[in-house]
């Protein structure tokens, strides 16, 4: 059985990727050019490597989570069960993508979106996107080490 910490996890996970998408449902359609740059940023940027990078540092995260609250046997069913739901959820990479495009089309430009795309053509822009899954990766750790510290209970004041 899953346990609240467990739980609370998950239910921020869920949070973290569906809460864009109620946006996208509530305005109306972006003219297809913007689209069309939207989606050439999302290829250019790696966005689906970026996704399944994501995935695998919530799934390493999630099992040491559940390693450290049920011991060893119980994180090993319950990162299968994290699996299983992250592969459902994937099988819909492709409308999550379309969704994805459809938010930034709302939010910019034509020009804007060709100007982001430049950025990321650049060196410094492709060293960026590089740089992107050890940053992800790193970030990851920051949030479980402050995720233990809150789940320990609430900081005491400095002195």
């Amino acid at each position: 059985m899953l346990g609240c910490s467990t739980l609370r996890i998950i239910a921020c996970l869920a949070l973290v990727l569906i809460a864009p998408l109620a946006h996208a449902e509530d305005a109306p359609a972006p003219d297809p050019a913007r689209i069309a740059a939207a989606k050439e940023l999302m290829t250019v940027t790696g966005m689906t490597k970026q996704m399944d990078g994501m995935i695998a540092v919530m799934g390493e995260g999630f099992r040491k989570g559940a390693q450290d609250r049920a011991g060893s046997a119980a994180a090993n069913a319950l990162g299968s069960e994290f699996d299983k739901h992250m592969q459902r959820m994937m099988s819909y990479r492709d409308q999550m993508l379309e969704e994805f495009a459809t938010i930034y089309a709302q939010r910019f430009t034509v020009d804007e979106l060709q100007a982001v795309i430049d950025f990321y053509k650049s060196p410094t822009g492709q060293k960026f996107i590089a740089a992107t899954p050890e940053l992800m990766q790193a970030g990851a750790q920051i949030g479980m080490k402050y995720s233990q510290k809150a789940l320990q209970g609430p900081a005491s004041p400095e002195k």
